[in-house]
């Protein structure tokens, strides 16, 4: 599973991050068409999230995982007939759909390993999608010189190949109380059990709770690719920079993710290191505020590295707790239903981000440091919500647990 993490992010940013520019520059549709195929792939994987959870929980994450491999290695292959709108809004949508069935199911059945803890299990996933975001890129620029036809179908490979090492290889889940039936369930009672697992995360207050603070963290996490690849455009900088972030923070995370993650445990609580881990992030855009004198040579890059090891650093003690309390918070029941509701608000965060982000740079004549100074000001808000949070809910735990019996 390790392996399919390295092998699928491999796969997607070996093309995603060349479709805009080939469809704009190769086939020279419009900025608006190239932007509505994109955000129909973007909107498919965070909208239905929960659709993927809600199925997985239903009927297996493992019959989810491979199904939404075939789809995405489907979606892949039809971007070889982008020129024809139908087919590219089709491989749009498939794309997207993929993520959202596999995703939470993925999550889903990384949280149920005994191996190691939850957290270091994330950590390394962490570590795998770290290294596939890395080298992807790099695959596809080789294989874009050769064609666009071939990059298509060598990132579509890896899906196709995993779905039948997932089928062959990967053992179901089975969960912990069985049917007393072995009678496949009926349509009404596949619907009550949807029905049953949406209430059972709607009435999760602490769970609800603890994702509306979380969209936050997906506010941040996005602007290492977004507010910093504007920043440096502005600063009439190049490729280089973006691409000089992007290298070290993914080379940081992948060296000493799993080693922080065993570190952070020996200390203190998952929930106290979310909120460290998030107002690092934050407080990382710091380095940009000040004025650096250096306009080249090996100093001018010392504010951007700042950036990115203080972010990563932030990342690296956050992500994988986040990842492991939603599973906590779920106890056991309906996961990847969890896993699904989860990620509509890391969309919603997502989304505010990006809009926050662009319109402070909008109004970059009030003050040229407004982006910082918002994202600065999300990191602290949600460390500290986060932290106000756990504190309360300790609280509740504490007093419940001395309150006296009624039996």
């Amino acid at each position: 599973m390790l392996i399919a993490a390295f092998v699928f992010n491999l796969g997607f940013y070996m093309l995603i991050p060349f479709l805009a520019g080939y469809l704009k520059q190769d086939l020279l549709l419009s900025a608006t068409l190239v932007g509505v195929v994109l955000g129909v792939r973007s909107f498919c994987q965070q909208g239905l999230f929960l659709v993927g959870g809600l199925l997985a929980d239903l009927f297996g994450e493992k019959k989810l995982i491979v199904i939404g491999c075939l789809l995405r290695s489907v979606g892949f292959c039809l971007f070889l007939f982008s020129d024809i709108t139908a087919l590219l809004f089709l491989a749009a949508f498939l794309t997207g759909f993929a993520g959202a069935l596999f995703t939470p199911a993925a999550q889903a059945y990384f949280s149920k390993q005994n191996v190691l803890s939850r957290a270091q299990m994330f950590s390394l996933v962490g570590v795998a999608r770290n290294g596939g975001e890395l080298l992807g890129p790099v695959c596809g620029v080789l294989l874009l010189s050769i064609s666009f036809d071939i990059l298509c179908i060598i990132s579509a490979l890896p899906f196709a190949l995993f779905a039948l090492v997932f089928t062959v290889l990967i053992p179901e889940r089975q969960p912990k109380e069985k049917p007393d039936s072995d009678a496949k369930p009926s349509a009404t009672a596949q619907g009550g059990g949807v029905k049953a697992m949406v209430a059972g995360v709607l009435s999760n207050r602490a769970f609800l709770k603890f994702s509306a603070v979380m969209a936050g963290y997906f506010m941040l996490i996005n602007q290492i690719s977004f507010a910093i690849p504007m920043h440096i455009v502005e600063q009439q900088g190049t490729a280089k920079e973006v691409a000089w972030v992007l290298t070290l923070c993914a080379l940081i995370s992948i060296f000493l993710q799993f080693p922080v993650t065993k570190l952070c445990e020996r200390w203190l609580s998952p929930t106290k290191w979310i909120s460290i881990g998030i107002a690092l992030m934050g407080l990382s855009f710091v380095t940009l505020i000040p004025h650096w004198p250096y306009e080249q040579g090996v100093l001018y890059y010392l504010p951007l590295s700042l950036l990115a090891v203080v972010f990563t650093v932030g990342t690296m003690v956050s992500f994988p707790f986040i990842m492991s309390q939603i599973s906590e918070l779920a106890k056991d029941k309906s996961v990847a239903t969890h896993y699904g509701f989860f990620y509509l608000f890391a969309g919603v965060g997502l989304i505010a981000g990006s809009s926050v982000v662009g319109v402070a740079f909008d109004l970059s004549n009030i003050s040229e440091h407004l982006a910082w100074y918002c994202l600065i000001l999300i990191g602290l808000i949600t460390a500290l919500l986060n932290w106000a949070l756990s504190t309360s809910s300790t609280q509740v735990d504490e007093s419940q647990s001395t309150s006296p019996s009624t039996h």
